[in-house]
């Protein structure tokens, strides 16, 4: 059976060699014609940004499950701005957009502020040249289901024909995510044009020979046609997370790795020609040098990728699986492809060394300097690192995802409109829903959201807060307790008059009472009274009563106004301690005592009305019939005169109340200290009750407050003021209705604390696996955990190198803070790929071990140092092409990373590592040096 698969000598993949080409082209030929292309796999199978237990996720879900609505965090907002002031037609528009989203499934809510007069001032800018909708739209940020509900957004949006000069725009955290990986998408082609142009460039000035260049990247161009259809295929399935990120690392890092691994062959094949080896017994002696090195460097980059898969950030994850099968596609064409590419270009005389030992001299000279002087050497390249690693003691970590997406796109561009007309952060809310057990839609339901928004206000930075009790921000005049306490006295002092005159007459009742008490008395002592005599007591009396229940019920009508003062005393502790409920206690007692006395005149009138008309139907019972209608007159009279005394104290006073209470409305009007009271009536008000349906659910239980601060949302502040919102909820929720309520917090702000929190773990789960492993790769490959403990520490100082002098050029020089992502990914390819040049020296300082430590080591310089640095310079190309990104987080991975290849190539490698190897001696090769000492002895 044919056999084309490395031999131990790549004398199969030599011998092969058409073969092997045929079967590497038909495998990526076969894989782009039947898999799906990999950014449509992508478009449809790319997950979460965030987990689905991360605090704010869960938190944006179960608020729109609290709200009656669907989706989850894709918030986005339409921008609308004209210059010089929206017009009628602008607002036409926006209606047909409103209506139109309502009736879109991809639409989960639309919090529509415009159309109500009450909140209308929430939604349209002060100089009337922007307003803006909230929509939540289904899917979760960085999935293929939200971008595609922002894309259907942006398209009915402008297919509903704005008018001219209006200008639209669809943004926030859905959007800005959606726009940031598009960015990616559409500049990777042209990043990867350029990276293959340059890499292209250098491998001629290196080689001088066009063929010679072509091999490595023929190479890997074919693995990456190979390797893209394998990911998109196990992406389709749901095999491996996919995202766009992971696409551009993908690419970066394949082509990166796989020409290195072709550097490698072909340096170890030109140095077995020139030390005077034939053509195939250089490949054959190249390859079996060579190919364990690129097995171990593929490994130990694949591992430290794959640790990226056990993140949990989405970005973070996505990479891991599919960059590690790219590298493992790129060591088998590196392995196999290759070797038959060059055995291919030898035959027809290609691929042979330029004249000339001079670079070998050079370098055999380095070596020979740090063999010498390993301590000024080591203190003098360890000063260069720690001054490059300064930098990292003032790094700010940057969160800001609008900052990091290109200014062109819509969304950066929808951020720019709204910062012109409205106040920082107006797209930018922490989302406080809260779940009770009872409808909130009442005086007291409304009274506890109040004290809610109240405490947040509270917090220093916080700006603003939207509630149901102040759905502009500003608590509505008609919903403050002094502007019902001004309306009570202005009602008050219109009934005064008539009470007035009502009590007068209550006071002419006392003589014609006491005439009739004499009437009585004369009947009772002769028991001679005729019908008419009853007749006419019993006309008196009625007309009595009549006036008595008039009376009575003015005074409760006048009461019934003081009804939300009682309310609010009732709902007050310690009222006497409360200035405000005190007064409030000073009004409502008197008029309480004034119900009482008229209750008992009007009882009084009804006794002697009935003992009149008793007495004139029954002449036999005359005696009892008259006592009884003597108490009651007496009754009467003595609460006529109370009445009297009363009216002549209560008038005055009444006076004094209501000059009192307009006296307290106005002196409260505008201090936002006047309390908060909203009764029964103005919850019924059609203005007032559509702000309720976009703040509370349809069934009262739940409702929504957007609290507004103070600096950026997408950074530390923002993150630091969700833990502060957090709080204050939690303090005003301790007793009332709203004890033991659903509490949900979302956001950017929020979401950004979630990220800090994911990040940090991330990083130190990564830092930890990815050395371990990485430490046992290369101790495995070096026998000596010694050396590995070496190599993996100098790689470690070199990344803090780049990672310090990045936070130089990004943070000081450019003022832009270094995005989370950046140490990550920089971790992983920097400790993977700086591991492999340090791992090629170290192995072929092993291999001339038996020459001497000293001797093995220059001659380890001598044959790798223009190999890794070659090597070195083309992957720190690769990457820093990454800088013709305008999306900043790619550049500044790009950077970082090129940054630290060069310090690794030129600098560690160089001359930090050696060094520290010489100076331990045999103990570098630990316990290999101490077994062949003990072999010798005996």
């Amino acid at each position: 059976m044919l056999r084309i698969a490395p031999s131990p000598d790549g004398s199969r993949a030599t011998r092969y060699a058409p073969l092997a080409l045929i079967c590497w082209l038909i495998a990526a030929g076969l894989g782009n014609a039947l898999a799906p292309q990999l950014e449509r796999v992508v478009e449809t199978h790319s997950r979460a940004f965030m987990p689905d237990d991360a605090p704010s996720t869960a938190a944006a879900a179960r608020s729109a499950e609290l709200m009656g609505g669907g989706g989850g965090d894709n918030l986005n907002h339409l921008v609308l701005e004209r210059d010089g002031g929206l017009t009628p037609d602008d607002r036409a528009y926006y209606d047909r957009v409103v209506d139109a989203l309502r009736d879109d499934e991809s639409v989960a809510a639309v919090t529509d502020l415009w159309s109500d007069p009450i909140t209308e001032q929430a939604a349209v800018s002060a100089d009337g040249e922007a307003a803006y909708v909230m929509v939540r739209l289904a899917g979760e940020l960085g999935t293929a289901r939200a971008g595609e509900a922002v894309t259907k957004l942006r398209d009915t949006a402008t297919g509903l024909s704005p008018p001219a000069g209006l200008n639209v725009y669809v943004t926030g955290p859905g959007a800005t995510i959606a726009d940031e990986f598009r960015a990616i998408d559409r500049q990777m082609l042209a990043i990867t044009g350029v990276t293959v142009a340059l890499i292209m460039i250098l491998l001629l000035i290196v080689y001088r020979s066009v063929v010679t260049a072509l091999i490595p990247l023929l190479s890997v161009g074919v693995a990456l046609g190979v390797a893209r259809p394998i990911v998109a295929v196990l992406g389709e399935a749901d095999l491996v997370e996919v995202s766009l990120f992971s696409v551009a690392l993908l690419a970066a890092l394949m082509l990166g790795a796989g020409t290195d691994y072709g550097i490698f062959l072909i340096g170890r094949y030109h140095e077995g020609r020139r030390a005077g080896l034939p053509p195939a017994e250089a490949q054959r002696e190249a390859f079996r040098r060579v190919a364990p090195v690129i097995a171990g460097s593929a490994l130990t980059v694949a591992i430290a990728l794959a640790v990226l898969s056990l993140a949990e950030i989405g970005n973070l994850r996505s990479a891991g699986i599919p960059s590690a099968i790219g590298i493992l596609v790129a060591m088998a064409a590196s392995l196999t492809l290759t070797p038959a590419l060059l055995a291919i270009a030898v035959r027809f005389g290609f691929a042979e060394p330029r004249a000339g030992r001079g670079i070998a001299r050079r370098w055999r000279r380095i070596g020979t300097t740090v063999v010498r002087w390993p301590g000024p050497v080591l203190a003098a390249s360890g000063a260069l690192v720690a001054v490059l690693t300064l930098p990292l003691i003032g790094m700010r970590i940057g969160w800001d995802e609008p900052a990091a997406t290109p200014a062109d796109l819509e969304s950066s561009r929808g951020y720019a409109a709204m910062d012109r007309h409205f106040p920082l952060n107006q797209l930018l809310p922490a989302v406080v829903t809260i779940g009770a057990e009872v409808d909130l839609r009442n005086p007291a339901g409304l009274i506890a959201i109040e004290r809610i928004a109240r405490q947040l206000m509270e917090i220093p930075d916080v700006t603003l807060v939207q509630a149901a009790s102040r759905p502009t921000g500003v608590v509505p005049e008609e919903a403050t307790l002094t502007n019902q306490v001004g309306r009570i006295g202005s009602e008050l002092g219109a009934s005064i008059t008539e009470l007035t005159a009502r009590l007068d007459a209550a006071g002419d009742l006392s003589s014609t009472l006491t005439g009739l008490r004499g009437v009585l008395t004369g009947m009772r002592s002769d028991l001679q009274v005729s019908n008419g005599g009853f007749d006419e007591i019993s006309s008196a009396a009625t007309d009595m009563q009549s006036g008595m229940t008039s009376l009575r019920d003015n005074v409760v009508n006048v009461s019934g106004n003081l009804d939300p003062l009682r309310n609010f005393i009732a709902g007050t502790p310690n009222c006497a301690a409360n200035p405000l409920c005190s007064a409030a206690d000073r009004v409502v007692t008197p008029v309480d005592q004034l119900i009482a006395s008229s209750n008992d005149l009007a009882s009084g009138a009804e006794k002697l009305t009935g003992g009149s008309q008793s007495a004139g139907a029954a002449l036999k019972t005359m005696p009892g019939a008259l006592d009884s209608m003597s108490a009651s007159l007496d009754q009467a009279r003595s609460a006529t005169q109370e009445l009297s005394g009363l009216s002549a104290q209560l008038v005055p006073a009444l006076n004094q109340v209501v000059d009192y209470l307009t006296e307290l409305s106005d002196q409260f009007a505008g201090s936002g200290a006047g309390g908060f009271y909203l009764p029964e009536r103005a919850l019924a008000d059609p203005r007032f009750a559509t702000a309720l349906d976009a703040l509370m659910s349809k069934d009262g239980r739940a409702t929504t407050m957007l609290v507004y601060g103070d600096g950026a949302e997408w950074s530390a502040v923002g993150a630091a003021r969700a833990a502060e919102i957090e709080q204050a909820v939690r303090q005003a929720t301790k007793e009332g209705i709203l004890t033991g309520a659903d509490v949900e917090l979302a956001g950017v702000g929020p979401a950004t604390r979630d990220l800090q929190v994911l990040y940090a773990d991330d990083l130190r789960l990564l830092v930890g696996v990815t050395l371990a492993l990485i430490f046992a790769v290369v101790a495995l490959m070096l026998r000596s955990p010694v050396a590995a403990l070496v190599v993996v520490g100098t790689v470690a100082v070199s990344y803090a190198a780049a990672l310090g002098t990045s936070v130089f050029v990004w943070q000081h020089l450019l003022g832009h803070e270094l995005h989370w992502a950046a140490p990550a990914i920089s971790l992983i390819a920097l400790v993977a790929v700086g591991a492999d040049y340090n791992l090629l020296l170290a192995m072929r300082m092993r291999e001339e071990l038996p020459a001497g430590m000293a001797t093995g080591t220059i001659r380890a310089f001598a044959g790798t140092g223009s190999v890794v640095t070659t090597a070195g310079l083309v992957f720190g190309l690769t990457m820093a092409a990454l800088l013709g990104s305008s999306v900043l987080s790619i550049a500044q991975i790009g950077s970082t990373i090129a940054v630290g290849l060069l310090v690794d190539t030129l600098v560690i490698r160089t001359y930090v590592m050696p060094a520290a190897a010489m100076l331990l001696g045999r103990w570098f090769w630990w316990p290999r040096a101490a077994t062949r000492r003990a072999r010798s002895a005996l």
